[in-house]
């Protein structure tokens, strides 16, 4: 079975839910410390950086297809092939997705209107006013929030060890390539993967796990 019972993964998300209160922290430290300026001007002074940097774009914009992709095509097989749980952790990452990072990061983007690195050069106020433009919706980052969300799915379902580490593997190098490329602060993407890991247990809890423990009932009925 390549998926975990339903008390693993419950187990896995408490953990989950643990570890996105610890990325608050270390965001909300970032900023408080100013972490932020010194990270940025390190990867601006560190050579294997700026030679990475196409690479840094590419996965910027095919990363996140790199969980779309399964996670889709798992609910399609699911809803065609009838098979119940596929269907449901196919449904849970899209209400993730959707409900968490189109709606509630946009709204935190837009609310906190802080500037993106390349949009000021001093220590900024996290969130100083409300802004529509792109360069001052750098909190939190999407593409943080985004890849954390799949990467929590496979981790709190999937049996193999290899998939979980490549999948966190994922979610980390697009938050690195968001701050080499310039366009987030450190405490964005540590808050973009708080929140995130945050959505991906919320919805796990809420959502998938009690129907999940439904469907495990079903053959002893």
């Amino acid at each position: 079975m390549l998926i975990l019972s339903s008390a693993k993964a419950a187990w896995r998300t408490r953990i989950a839910l643990l570890a996105s209160i610890l990325l608050w922290l270390g965001a909300w430290m970032a900023w408080q410390m100013r972490a932020d300026t010194a990270v940025l001007q390190s990867f601006s002074t560190i050579g294997i950086f700026t030679c990475l940097r196409p690479v840094f774009e590419l996965y910027s914009r095919v990363g996140l297809f790199f969980f779309y992709v399964p996670f889709i095509a798992l609910l399609v097989y699911g809803i065609y092939s009838k098979h119940p749980l596929f269907r449901l952790v196919g449904l849970a990452y899209l209400y993730a997705q959707i409900f968490g990072t189109l709606l509630l990061v946009e709204i935190l983007k837009i609310g906190c209107g802080r500037p993106r690195p390349y949009a000021i050069s001093t220590h900024d106020v996290l969130c100083p006013a409300p802004s529509l433009e792109h360069s001052f919706n750098s909190f939190p980052s999407e593409h943080a929030v985004d890849v954390a969300v799949g990467a929590m799915f496979a981790l709190l379902l999937l049996r193999s060890r290899v998939a979980a580490l490549l999948a966190l593997t994922a979610a980390l190098f697009m938050a690195l390539a968001r701050i080499a490329l310039g366009q987030h602060y450190l405490s964005d993407v540590m808050a973009g993967l708080a929140m995130g890991v945050a959505i991906a247990g919320i919805v796990m809890h809420v959502y998938l796990l009690p129907r999940w423990r439904e469907l495990e009932t079903v053959p002893a009925q």
